[in-house]
């Protein structure tokens, strides 16, 4: 099974000025947030649009991501899908390429009841056979919330790994965490504003979109939480949140493709439903920025 901790990007997936996947842009991206201190990859999430790309899409940024990376990373990849035949298809690849685990959102938009949702994660580790399995918890997103009753039969599949939790209910998220104790089941926080709460509740790590952009600085507050720095941790939780309080005050993956930008990364707009940052949302983004330690923190400065 894997042994997957610290933080890891929730990749952004770039697209060229004609909508296409960039391939190149994914593995600058890749190395830039190595060099920076990530400690691994989630590919294909909400984050990187995965439900908006295309199969083929999302096996070559899987792929490529896989290749620049190496081996010693780990790198989980999402495979959720609206249709279970389609998540068991990007799983069977995933496992082919050499993925590190596979993860999937519940199935969303049809209202299924629990054995269904369990035959769901069922097929999708039948086509990765021995292979770590997450679930996604993300509530927010999919109308869907893994309770504790529900993650105790769940862990009837053997392949069950590991969580990523992406919801504030920590008091439910800790109780995961004994519940899995015995399988010893890792569990990965969501949301990046509380990564360090999440930390303190006994999460391995975190996994988040501001990652791209912030990757030293959420490095080394993990390096600080686990070498029992609390207060410089918890400086960092706080400067990285006066940073998200800019980010999330717009569209939020458009907001990080415009920074990324600037910071000579360039991602393209988002993928139709999602759209870029309109000229009034930009200015009022970059005046929040500068009114933040963005600048002071950022490991690469912005263009202007």
């Amino acid at each position: 099974m894997s042994d997957i901790c610290g933080i890891l990007s929730a990749l952004i997936t770039p697209y060229d000025a004609a909508g296409r996947v960039n391939l190149a842009v994914v593995a600058e991206l890749v190395e830039y947030q190595l060099q920076s201190g990530l400690a691994g990859f989630f590919v294909n999430g909400g984050t990187g649009e995965g439900l908006l790309l295309d199969p083929d899409e999302r096996k070559q940024i899987l792929e490529t991501v896989l290749k620049t990376a190496g081996s010693e990373v780990p790198v989980i990849a999402h495979v959720g899908a609206v249709a279970t035949h389609v998540a068991a298809d990007l799983a069977a690849h995933a496992h082919a390429a050499g993925a590190t685990a596979i993860a999937a959102i519940p199935p969303i938009y049809f209202r299924v009841d629990l054995p269904a949702l369990i035959d769901h994660y069922r097929q999708i580790a039948a086509a990765a056979p021995q292979m770590p399995l997450w679930l996604y918890n993300i509530p927010g997103a999919t109308g869907v919330t893994i309770t504790l009753d529900m993650f105790r039969q769940m862990l009837e599949i053997p392949q069950v790994d590991g969580v990523k939790y992406t919801s504030y209910d920590y008091f439910t998220m800790r109780g995961m965490i004994e519940l899995g104790q015995a399988r010893q089941i890792t569990v990965l926080s969501g949301p990046d504003e509380m990564c360090l709460p999440a930390l303190t509740m006994g999460a391995a790590g975190a996994i988040g979109t501001t990652y791209n952009i912030l990757p030293g600085l959420f490095a080394r507050l993990y390096e600080r939480f686990q070498t029992g720095d609390l207060a410089g941790a918890q400086e960092d939780q706080y400067c990285a949140n006066r940073i998200i309080r800019a980010i999330t005050s717009v569209p939020t993956i458009a907001a990080v493709k415009a920074i990324l930008k600037r910071m000579g990364l360039p991602c393209g707009r988002p993928r139709a439903p999602l759209r870029p940052l309109t000229d009034a949302e930009a200015a009022q983004l970059w005046a929040a920025l500068d009114e933040s330690e963005f600048s002071a923190v950022s490991d690469r400065p912005l263009a202007h």
